[in-house]
């Protein structure tokens, strides 16, 4: 980064950790095993956050994947908590840092192609081809929303932001919740209070990030 002679640019990609922990869930055996490493990864002397769910014991027998989601839930605190120091430093940079990080949320590439996409590549000095905005319009302007992890397809962009709102219990969105406050915090993504507040889709979730 301080390389004169490479001009480096960081530009992070964040999407909410509700929709990420849902995708990890539906991925399940495909990303057990990271999962696991992740899991294991995290430093043994920072306390565990526990499970808000005292009955959802490792390898149980529960609706959906049992062990698998665990971990998967699991590996959310080790993400959030790598997320929050990156994004703490975003937000006081060094001086080498200044100017060279832009931090792009999902949804708004998403729900706003065209406009956060020449962002992107104003911010790198580029400009953006007609041919690539085309794509960016198609991809997310899709007849629908593929449930196969790891699939690159044109899907309907509402329906991928609201996926994790049907696909997690409230009890599982809590959790992430606890794990990734202080991310969420600087990024926009709003807690929810009830059950009722998750199923209303017309109620959004986002707000104006900190970064």
């Amino acid at each position: 980064m301080q390389d004169p002679t490479l001009d480096l640019k960081v530009i992070h990609l964040v999407r909410d950790p509700r929709a990420v922990a849902s995708s990890r869930i539906r991925s399940r055996h495909g990303l057990i095993r990271e999962s696991l490493q992740v899991v294991r990864s995290r430093d043994p002397r920072i306390h565990r956050m526990p499970f808000l769910d005292a009955g959802h014991k490792l390898g149980g027998k529960k609706e959906g994947g049992g062990g698998s989601d665990y971990h998967a839930l699991g590996a959310m605190e080790v993400i959030c908590s790598s997320m929050a120091k990156t994004l703490q430093t975003a937000l006081h940079p060094p001086d080498w840092l200044q100017g060279n990080y832009m931090a792009v949320r999902y949804e708004d590439l998403v729900v706003e192609p065209i406009k956060t996409l020449r962002q992107v590549y104003g911010f790198v000095n580029l400009a953006v081809s007609p041919e690539m905005e085309k794509f960016a319009l198609n991809m997310t302007s899709g007849p629908g929303y593929s449930s196969k992890p790891f699939v690159v397809s044109a899907r309907n962009a509402t329906q991928a932001l609201s996926a994790w709102r049907t696909a997690l219990s409230y009890q599982q969105i809590k959790q992430v919740e606890e794990y990734c406050h202080q991310p969420m915090a600087l990024l926009g993504y709003e807690r929810v209070v009830s059950p009722e507040e998750v199923k209303d889709l017309s109620r959004t979730l986002l707000r104006k990030p900190r970064l």
